[in-house]
């Protein structure tokens, strides 16, 4: 099936009004944030309601309604590591360099260096991601019509909302030192990843969820190895 061309461009003629900014005008500005009908708060509302409904907005007329997917990565992301930063998850991220620590090696890894190069790097390591899983979902669901840039789209709203969700859980696994919620993490992310995608795609046969959980595996070994290897170039160089 050929891409998606013949509805492009959409044309939305929305009249706007430009007046001059008083303070009553910086008030409504700082209160349409929360406006329920458009722009950040409505998005994250479809995010986590509705999530195939906000990708087929933002995608074709609707998209003046939506927050730009690109701003709300770049927000959830700094909120996502403002959190890590505040609640300190020495065990978690302790955890893991001594795991790797424990393979026969002559090099150890340094794990205070490790927290911070986490900590510099964070957002980078996280969107890295992005262009992957949009490669594999694009290649695996070419006939469904939408080019590579609009998986990316899809993917970058995928990945705010797996900040909100890490950061919520991040927080409960700090205040309750329950580590078992990790694991109802993990499964909590890949739950709302076939959500998203068979509520923006609408196909549920069996071959069809077959086929991106085979694409989404590979995409993630992928992107571990990709790590791995930038680890393995930063502390045993």
């Amino acid at each position: 099936m050929p891409e998606q061309k013949s509805e492009y461009p959409i044309k939305v003629t929305d009249e706007r009004l430009i007046k001059r900014i008083t303070i009553m005008g910086v008030f409504s500005d700082v209160f349409s944030m929360f406006n329920i009908e458009r722009g950040l708060v409505y998005t994250l509302k479809l995010l986590f309601s509705k999530p195939g409904v906000l990708l087929n907005l933002y995608l074709k007329e609707g998209r003046y309604l939506i927050f730009n997917s690109f701003r709300l990565l770049i927000l959830t992301t700094a909120i996502s590591l403002l959190a890590m930063r505040l609640i300190s998850p020495e065990d978690f991220l302790r955890g893991f360099a001594e795991g790797m620590n424990n393979y026969d090696s002559p090099d150890q890894i340094d794990i205070l260096e490790y927290e911070a190069w986490i900590s510099d790097w964070y957002n980078l390591i996280l969107w890295t991601a992005i262009p992957l899983y949009a490669l594999f979902s694009y290649l695996f669901n070419r006939k469904q019509g939408y080019n590579y840039a609009e998986h990316v789209v899809m993917q970058s709203f995928h990945m705010s909302a797996l900040n909100i969700i890490t950061t919520i859980f991040v927080v409960l696994v700090t205040l309750s030192n329950e580590v078992w919620l990790m694991s109802v993490m993990l499964m909590a992310l890949v739950v709302y990843y076939f959500w998203m995608l068979l509520a923006w795609l609408k196909r549920y046969s069996f071959w069809f969820i077959f086929k991106n959980v085979l694409g989404y595996v590979i995409a993630n070994l992928l992107y571990l190895i990709g790590v791995g290897v930038a680890v393995a170039l930063v502390f045993y160089e």
